[in-house]
């Protein structure tokens, strides 16, 4: 059967699950995030379809979006339809050497708003991050104010030098502030989050353990 073509509507149906569900929860970042989204270019006239790409990690990605049913089904649903067009990408600096045997085979991120988005955006990234079992997201940061929305559960977050890791739950708002050092572990499930940078989007991550 013949793919159907994806389009902006479909795109901004998917964003706007994501908007509805930040401002049902609220927590800290989500009016920074919703702010800057109302701030986008999104018509039809800025819309352009990325060249599809893929990542081993998206071998996951059906079954996080089974468990992501349970927190949003629309939402998950609208993630479904979209999901053949996504260019799925890396960060350059992360390779196996520094983060561990295999990670870059449980790593990659899809944007839908940002440069090899669906909208070029301004400024503002927001997308998709998937995160393979039994993984380490060591420590990092960078410039720009992120949010996070695990749409899986569990995963351990940290965030600042030296804290604990804690558990977090499906659906819970993770806020990173400017160049707050984070990092995530996954046990035996997948994750699955929605991610969110609000602003000095060209600077990349930076891992600490290069800094050394």
């Amino acid at each position: 059967m013949k793919q159907q073509a994806i389009t902006a509507p479909d795109v901004r149906h998917v964003i706007g699950r994501i908007a509805r569900g930040l401002m049902a929860r609220g927590g800290e970042g989500v009016e920074n995030v919703i702010h800057r989204l109302s701030e986008q270019p999104l018509k039809d006239q800025h819309f352009h379809l990325p060249d599809p790409a893929s990542k081993p990690v998206v071998r996951y990605l059906d079954p996080t979006l089974r468990q992501a049913e349970q927190l949003d089904k629309e939402l998950a649903d609208a993630v479904k339809v979209i999901a053949p067009a996504l260019h799925w990408d890396q960060s350059e600096s992360y390779t196996d050497e520094i983060l561990g045997e295999g990670f870059t085979d449980n790593y990659a991120w899809a944007e839908l708003v940002g440069p090899k988005g669906f909208f070029a955006g301004d400024d503002y990234l927001l997308g998709l991050l998937l995160l393979g079992p039994h993984r380490h997201y060591l420590d990092h940061f960078h410039p720009a104010p992120e949010l996070y929305w695990p749409l899986t559960a569990p995963s351990e977050w940290r965030k600042g030098d030296g804290q604990p890791f804690v558990p977090r739950r499906q659906g819970e708002v993770i806020w990173h502030p400017s160049l707050v050092t984070h990092a995530t572990i996954t046990h035996e499930v997948p994750l699955l989050a929605v991610y969110c940078w609000t602003r000095n989007t060209k600077v990349p991550a930076r891992l600490n353990a290069l800094m050394k």
